[in-house]
C-alpha cells in the first residue's frame, strides 16, 4: 500500500470501501484517507441508534458534516445537512438517537480520551 500524500490525487469510491467495527459499540467507518505523518484524514462514520462516541480530541480541529439521520453535539442537535466545526484541542463526545452517517476531516492528530477505546490504524491510499 502507498502512503497518501498531500501532494498527490487520490480518488476512491466510497461505495467500494467496506465499513470497518470500531471498538466501540454500535460505530463502524470506512477509511477515505490518513497520513501516517500528520495524522491528517478524512473518514465517513457510522452510528446505529443510540450509539456514542467515545470522548476524545482533534489536536488539529475537525469538520464534520451529517450525511443522513442526527448527532448531538453538545447538546445541541444537528440533522441531516447539518455543518460542526471542532476548533483545535476540543474535547467532544457525539452521540445519537435516531443514528447518523457523517463525514469527518482532520488536519492532524485524534486522541481518543476513553482509555479502553483504540481505533485501529486508518487505512492508507492504494498504489
Amino acid at each position: 500500500m502507498a502512503t497518501y500524500r498531500t501532494d498527490q490525487s487520490y480518488i476512491a469510491s466510497t461505495e467500494d470501501l467496506p465499513w470497518a467495527c470500531a471498538p466501540a459499540p454500535g460505530i463502524s467507518y470506512k477509511s477515505l484517507r490518513f497520513d501516517p505523518e500528520t495524522g491528517a484524514g478524512a473518514v465517513l462514520i457510522h452510528m446505529t441508534p443510540h450509539a456514542t462516541y467515545p470522548r476524545h480530541v482533534a489536536h488539529a480541529g475537525m469538520d464534520l458534516l451529517i450525511l443522513d439521520g442526527e448527532v448531538e453535539y453538545n447538546g445541541i442537535r444537528v440533522r441531516r445537512g447539518g455543518f460542526i466545526h471542532v476548533p483545535p484541542g476540543t474535547e467532544n463526545q457525539p452521540k445519537t438517537v435516531e443514528g447518523c452517517v457523517m463525514y469527518a476531516t482532520f488536519a492532524g492528530r485524534v486522541e481518543n480520551v476513553h482509555g479502553d477505546w483504540r481505533l485501529p490504524q486508518p487505512a492508507t491510499a492504494p498504489a
